[in-house]
């Protein structure tokens, strides 16, 4: 049983956690102009009584993205406010903002380009093809698209679009979902660089995939806001610069997949720190020099994965399960072994 001394301590720290949070999250409220009351052109001027939703959607979006008409954004919000009005009517700010976040996902995905998500290979539905997923619309609440799953309170924790011939950018708008608890992306063909909004809102999140598509730049630090990941799987993009140290904060991680990306340099000690890390996969990337010994003796690492394999082995590792031939040994040929067996792995 807890004494009365450890309870008031775990307040004062939750009290001190959401603090923290607040602060770094924290932004100057947005202020409605009379523009806003005309930002869709061709439709009639919005009424006063639309002051608070368009005051949510500048929080979410900002002026200038909000307001540019050719943006994912500014179409979602037209379809939002005017199109999608008996979905959307009568809700609170989060399932208000939830619903434009996915619209803005959808058009972002297809409207900017030719391709449309491939509906009947992602469903196995013979419906998929006619009914589209249901994204987009209006007759549907979100929850009810494809990929989309809630709780019970209509909140998502949970998007599913892996294999959809998905392409564009991630909007910086899923940023809202902060009820997120899985998200996976993989195997499509989206591009750009991770929203830096979105890593560093997204705190009940625990499974970040997204592999197998095209980010690119370096991975950002904010990646930190997501506090409760375990899985972050990012393998097969170009994602470049250093390993952050920063990942180390990460405390409940159990996979960090991020080989075939062009990461440079050391691999960082600090990783030493991912007490709960059972699976590192690092091969595939520019990375030199020795594993760290501080990830060796990790307690419950079970596979470890580098360019290890000699004679011009990339990293000197004596306790890696796999070791791989590197991109950068001259001979282009992708070999890993099962260090245990000696075994080559296909």
């Amino acid at each position: 049983m807890l004494s009365w001394l450890s309870v008031v301590l775990i307040i004062l720290l939750a009290g001190f956690a959401d603090a923290k949070r607040q602060k770094r999250t924290s932004e100057p409220k947005p202020v409605v102009l009379p523009k806003h009351f005309q930002l869709c052109a061709g439709k009639p001027p919005l009424h006063k009584k639309d002051t608070e939703k368009l005051s949510w959607l500048l929080e979410a979006s900002g002026d200038s993205t909000l307001t540019f008409t050719i943006s994912p954004q500014h179409k979602a919000a037209c379809w939002i406010l005017y199109d999608d009005k008996k979905q959307s009517a009568g809700r609170s700010k989060y399932l208000f903002l939830q619903r434009y976040a996915l619209a803005t996902l959808h058009i972002s995905s297809t409207k900017s380009n030719t391709t449309l998500w491939d509906w009947p290979v992602a469903a196995d539905d013979p419906q998929a093809l006619v009914t589209r997923g249901h994204w987009g619309s209006t007759k549907f609440h979100e929850c009810k698209w494809y990929g989309v799953y809630c709780n019970f309170a209509n909140k998502v924790v949970r998007l599913d679009l892996g294999f959809l011939k998905v392409d564009g950018l991630v909007p910086r708008e899923l940023w809202v979902l902060t009820e997120l608890r899985d998200i996976d992306l993989h195997a499509n063909d989206l591009q750009g660089v991770l929203p830096n909004k979105m890593l560093e809102s997204l705190h009940n999140l625990e499974a970040f995939r997204f592999h197998m598509n095209g980010f690119f730049g370096a991975l950002p630090k904010d990646i930190v806001g997501m506090e409760n990941l375990r899985d972050l799987v990012l393998f097969g993009n170009y994602l470049s610069g250093s390993i952050p140290t920063e990942l180390a904060e990460l405390h409940k991680l159990e996979v960090l997949d991020i080989y075939a990306n062009n990461f440079k340099g050391r691999i960082p000690t600090h990783l030493g720190k991912l007490r709960k890390l059972q699976y590192l996969d690092l091969h595939d990337n520019d990375l030199t020099g020795s594993m760290p010994s501080e990830i060796c003796k990790l307690p419950n690492l079970k596979v470890l994965v580098a360019d290890c394999l000699a004679p011009r082995a990339e990293v000197q590792c004596d306790c890696c399960t796999v070791c791989c031939k590197g991109q950068m040994d001259g001979t282009y040929v992708r070999k890993c072994v099962d260090m245990k067996t000696g075994q080559e792995i296909q």
